[in-house]
C-alpha cells in the first residue's frame, strides 16, 4: 500500500492509481493544487502493486555509453517550435515517419495541461514548447501499453520522474519505447495555474486561447511570455508574469521537487533534453539569442534516434561538464524551496486569488 507518511516525496505521477486493478486509488487535488493518491481502504486488497511502481525512492541509472551534445535545428521554423534548440520536434517527426506514436504535454483549449499521443506530423506543434505546469497522465497509462503490444514504436517525452514512472509501470513491456526526459526546474501547481487561466479570462474579458511561457519573438532566448485571451495578445517579460514569478521564486513548486532524485546526469531515460544555458562560454558562435539545446544520450537506442536526426541540426560534441557546469544547475542539485513558501501557500485559497497574485507583482 502507498505510504502516506512519505507524501512529501510523492511526484503525483499517478502510476499507483493506474496499476490498481481494484480501483482503490484515485488522484485528488490537495489545497495547494497538486494531485496526490487517495486510498479507499474498503477496496484495497494489500497486493502491493502500487508500491512496486512508485518511483519516490528511486533515482536514475548510470550509463557507460553516455554522450553529450549541443545542438539546434537547421530550419528556423522547426527551431521556433521549441523553447530551446528545437530538437524534440525533430525526434518526434522521425518516430512518426517510422510509423510510431509520440506522447507529450499539450496545453488544452481550457488551459489544462495533459499528456496525449499523436501519430500525424501536423500535430507535433501541439506538444512543443515549455509548459510550466505539471501535466496529467491518464491517457498515457491507458494507451502506451497496448500500442507497444501492437508492435508500434512509442516516444514519450516528459519530466524525469514521469519517464521513470512509465518505465516502472510497464515493467518488462518496454520493447519499442523511447523515453525522452527534460531537465526540470520543478513542476508548478496545476490548481494555481487553473486559477490563473480564469484570472486572465476575467482580466481580458474573453476565453483563454493560448499561453507561451517561452516565446522567442524578442530574440531573448525565450524569456518572453505571451498570453492570447479573447481578442487580445499580450507579450511581456517572462519574469513580469505573476504566475511565472511565483514559480521562479520557488513558491508554487511541488514539495517533492525539492527532494528530486533526478537532478543528475544519471537518468531512467534514453535521451535528456534541456536548454544549453551558458553556451556562450562553450561555443560562442552558437549564441544568437534564439535558444540552443543540450542533448544527453544515455542508451544505444537514444543514440540511434539522435543520429537519425543529426543531419537536420547544427551540432557539436561536448563534455558532460560543459552542460552540467555551464548550463544546468538542475543536473547537480534540486531547486531550493523559498523560506517563505509556507506563508505564500498558506494564503493561497484563503484570500481572493487576485489578491494572492498581487504578492508577486514586479
Amino acid at each position: 500500500m502507498y505510504r502516506m507518511a512519505e507524501r512529501e516525496l510523492c511526484t503525483g505521477c499517478g502510476a499507483c492509481a493506474a496499476v490498481c486493478k481494484e480501483r482503490a486509488i484515485t488522484m485528488k487535488m490537495d489545497r495547494e493544487g497538486f494531485r496526490y493518491p487517495k486510498i479507499n481502504a474498503a477496496l484495497c486488497i494489500q497486493c502491493g502493486q502500487c508500491g512496486a511502481v512508485c518511483v519516490r525512492r528511486d533515482g536514475g541509472k548510470d550509463s557507460l555509453s553516455r554522450t553529450c551534445w549541443g545542438a539546434r535545428a537547421k530550419e528556423p521554423e522547426t527551431r521556433l517550435l521549441g523553447s530551446s534548440g528545437g530538437i524534440f520536434p525533430l525526434l518526434a517527426d522521425q518516430v512518426i515517419q517510422e510509423g510510431g506514436v509520440v506522447f507529450g504535454a499539450v496545453l488544452q483549449k481550457n488551459g489544462d495541461v495533459t499528456h496525449m499521443g499523436v501519430d500525424m506530423r501536423k500535430d507535433i506543434p501541439l506538444m512543443t514548447r515549455t509548459k510550466y505546469v505539471q501535466s496529467e497522465l491518464s491517457q498515457v497509462w491507458r494507451e502506451i501499453g497496448p500500442l507497444l503490444q501492437e508492435g508500434r514504436k512509442v516516444l514519450f517525452c516528459g519530466t524525469p520522474c514521469q519517464a521513470a514512472a512509465l518505465r516502472a509501470y510497464l515493467g518488462e513491456n518496454l520493447r519499442g519505447l523511447i523515453l525522452v526526459d527534460l531537465v526540470c526546474y520543478g513542476v508548478p501547481s496545476p490548481g494555481i495555474w487553473r486559477h490563473y487561466v480564469r484570472f486572465l479570462e476575467k482580466r481580458y474579458k474573453g476565453p483563454f486561447r493560448s499561453f507561451a511561457f517561452r516565446d522567442k519573438r524578442g530574440g531573448d532566448n525565450g524569456h518572453t511570455a505571451v498570453a492570447e485571451v479573447g481578442e487580445k495578445t499580450v507579450a511581456y517579460s517572462l519574469y513580469q508574469d505573476r504566475f511565472c514569478r511565483s514559480y521562479f521564486q520557488n513558491i508554487n513548486i511541488r514539495p517533492s521537487c525539492f527532494h528530486c532524485r533526478y537532478c543528475t546526469t544519471q537518468r531512467a531515460s534514453d535521451i535528456t533534453l534541456g536548454d544549453f544555458w551558458g553556451i556562450e562560454h562553450v561555443k560562442p558562435e552558437f549564441d544568437d539569442g534564439m535558444g540552443n539545446s543540450a542533448v544527453i544520450c544515455h542508451t544505444a537506442q537514444g543514440q540511434r534516434l539522435w543520429e537519425a536526426v543529426q543531419d537536420k541540426t547544427q551540432w557539436f560534441s561536448c563534455d558532460e561538464r560543459d552542460i552540467v557546469n555551464s548550463s544546468q544547475p538542475r543536473l547537480r542539485e534540486p531547486t531550493e524551496p523559498s523560506s517563505r513558501r509556507g506563508w505564500y501557500m498558506g494564503l493561497y485559497g484563503r484570500i481572493p486569488f487576485r489578491m494572492w497574485l498581487r504578492l508577486f507583482k514586479a
